[in-house]
């Protein structure tokens, strides 16, 4: 899934769902950022045993829980593309989010790249 449109859009969100998720191994990236639950409505979130982190999927049946993190910097963002493996392994795109208050939001996430879902789902 190419999306090389999708980051010109200026977004300062990001929706977790994995190990940037609190209490995860890679969280500490995101650390003093405030943050709020949400859910990715339409995706849904696969865990390979033999991957050890998970992806998401288009699934119009589904939805998927995490975090979104605010005022996330170009600075930051660049360091969690290099950590995410964007272009590679994920290519960060922008979704509609929804926060437990119903509210709306635009952020960004990262979707798996045609070689994490050929060979893992």
């Amino acid at each position: 899934m190419k999306n090389t449109n999708i980051k010109k859009k200026k977004c300062d969100r990001l929706f977790v769902y994995g190990t940037l998720q609190r209490g995860q191994s890679r969280n500490n990236i995101l650390k003093g950022l405030k943050y709020d639950k949400a859910t990715l409505f339409n995706y849904r979130k696969v865990i390979p045993l033999s991957l050890g982190f998970p992806f998401i999927v288009r699934d119009d049946s589904s939805n998927v829980k995490g975090e979104v993190y605010y005022d996330v910097n170009d600075l930051l963002f660049t360091e969690i593309d290099r950590i995410e493996g964007e272009g590679e392994l994920y290519y960060r795109i922008a979704v509609r989010i929804t926060l437990i208050n119903g509210e709306q939001l635009e952020a960004y996430t990262y979707y798996p790249s045609e070689i994490l879902v050929k060979n893992y789902l």
